[in-house]
């Protein structure tokens, strides 16, 4: 079992290991097609430290945190 996040109705859905389509194992990532149980459609989850690396959003920086 593990929680995915519907993209479609952006509801956190615990899914079973059945619900798994396929699974592609990348240079860059691991992609997992899993059959949502919330709208019925197929999504792609994908995950690794290169792929997350890449599609990250930057740090804001701490003066921007920080009001003067």
């Amino acid at each position: 079992m593990f929680l995915i996040t519907c993209p479609v109705t952006r509801t956190d859905e615990l899914v079973s290991d059945r619900r798994i389509r396929s699974v592609d194992n990348h240079p860059a990532h691991i992609a997992m097609h899993v059959d949502c149980p919330a709208c019925g459609s197929v999504h792609v989850y994908r995950t690794g430290r290169r792929w997350e690396a890449a599609h990250r959003s930057p740090a804001p920086q701490a003066k921007d945190l920080v009001s003067a």
